[in-house]
């Protein structure tokens, strides 16, 4: 303002030959607001989305991993960082195009200035002098008003970061074809060694037969090896010896949809999704309805707290919603185990990072949600292994008992000094 009035009382014919550039000005601003506004809102709720897919992604590994989701987290991750980049070049376009028709009001109106100078020299209504002083002032305008656009810029880029989009879709499950899809609920491990590093191994000669149905518990002491052959068992590592069979079907035949259809995988890392509960139970499998996601959680023992959070199921759960205790978490975990339905179940210490309050409540939970299916359970707790069908008890590495709870106490050997120590402490 302070320039315009000082090309007026140079002269006002300046001052009018540089209000040319006002109308070029005002037309881009308008143009910029109507496209920046909508493009920065779509780019941060697509940058935030990006995050929060990666978050769950990678915070939520196990569960990933347990219920075979791994390739549908890369396909959102993957969809989710291209459409942010193609967003991001979008708007350094939008940001050069709107400079650019900048330059060309200050073009404009400086060539305004210098042609309305040389008209009054050469009338000799100016002085050389004063034709320059004006170039010089409009000149000077160039810098502040591309700074207080540059503030517009950055307001506009801030008032859009506050529209963020949480939660994870889910993608319909794309059926495998070509493998074979496991009936059965058997499990068969045959000379089963792993070996985390080479020259190193966690297990040896490990053979395992499970019956359809059958529910056995793993005991040992801490580094037996009982999550390594859990692991195995659901596929997540292959073993480095020995063979792995799912419904008689050897685990190398098995595609990563077969498997994830054959076996689930319950640690004590469960991982609760940011979105609404519902969404979180519909991971396990996506076209549930909500008579079935509510018959789950009763299953388990969820549906009263469930039903009392604010919104019911769908309320939102996890990052920036309602923080579930660790015995929720692990409840909505064995109602995902419900709703995926598997024929075989690995449940590794599921229930050890719960008080004896919650320890018992995760355990009728997990009796429940296990019932009519092939189990293998890694026992924090020998309550677990007590009410096994059978029990199999790991030593450095190796198979060193295996029978009914009541045959190895009477036998007196490692579980039931295990079991005795347990008792004492109870």
């Amino acid at each position: 303002m302070l320039t315009l009035v000082g090309l007026a009382l140079l002269d006002w014919r300046f001052m009018l030959a540089a209000l040319l550039a006002v109308p070029v000005q005002a037309h881009t601003v308008r143009w910029y607001v109507r496209h920046a506004i909508p493009l920065y809102a779509e780019q941060r709720i697509s940058v935030g989305t990006q995050q929060q897919q990666l978050l769950d992604t990678v915070g939520g590994a196990s569960t990933v991993r347990a219920f075979r989701l791994a390739d549908r987290h890369v396909d959102l991750v993957t969809e989710r960082s291209s459409a942010t980049v193609t967003l991001a070049l979008q708007a350094v376009r939008l940001i050069t195009r709107f400079f650019g028709r900048l330059n060309l009001a200050e073009y404009i109106g400086l060539s305004a200035v210098l042609v309305t100078g040389f008209v009054l020299v050469r009338a000799d209504a100016a002085s050389i002098g004063t034709a320059a002083a004006a170039a010089l002032y409009f000149h000077n305008l160039f810098n502040p008003i591309n700074i207080a656009l540059a503030l517009v810029d950055d307001a506009q880029v801030a008032a859009a970061g506050l529209a963020r989009l949480v939660g994870v879709a889910s993608l319909p499950a794309s059926p495998e074809t070509g493998a074979p899809q496991v009936v059965g609920g058997s499990v068969k491990a045959a000379g089963l060694g792993h070996s985390y590093v080479p020259g190193h191994p966690v297990l040896r000669d490990v053979d395992l037969h499970i019956e359809p149905g059958e529910r056995v518990a793993l005991v040992g002491a801490s580094g037996a090896g009982k999550t390594t052959v859990a692991k195995l068992v659901a596929g997540i590592h292959r073993p480095t010896a020995g063979t792995v069979h799912l419904g008689g079907l050897r685990l190398d035949e098995l595609g990563p949809s077969a498997t994830g259809g054959a076996v689930a995988l319950i640690t004590q890392e469960v991982h609760v999704f940011a979105g609404r509960l519902d969404d979180d139970l519909r991971l396990a499998r996506p076209g549930a309805t909500e008579p079935e996601l509510r018959a789950a959680l009763d299953r388990v023992g969820a549906l009263a707290w469930a039903d009392a959070l604010p919104n019911g199921v769908s309320t939102v759960v996890g990052e920036g919603g309602h923080e579930l205790t660790v015995t929720q978490a692990q409840q909505l975990a064995l109602a995902r185990l419900v709703l995926a339905g598997p024929p075989i179940a690995v449940l590794d210490e599921a229930t050890a990072d719960a008080g004896s309050a919650g320890a018992r409540v995760l355990e009728e939970a997990a009796t429940a949600a296990l019932a009519g299916r092939t189990a293998l359970v890694v026992a924090h707790r020998l309550t677990q292994a007590a009410s096994a069908d059978r029990v199999i008890v790991l030593e450095a590495g190796r198979v060193v008992e295996s029978g009914t709870h009541d045959e190895l106490v009477a036998a007196g050997g490692r579980y039931a000094a295990l079991w005795a120590a347990w008792s004492t402490t109870r």
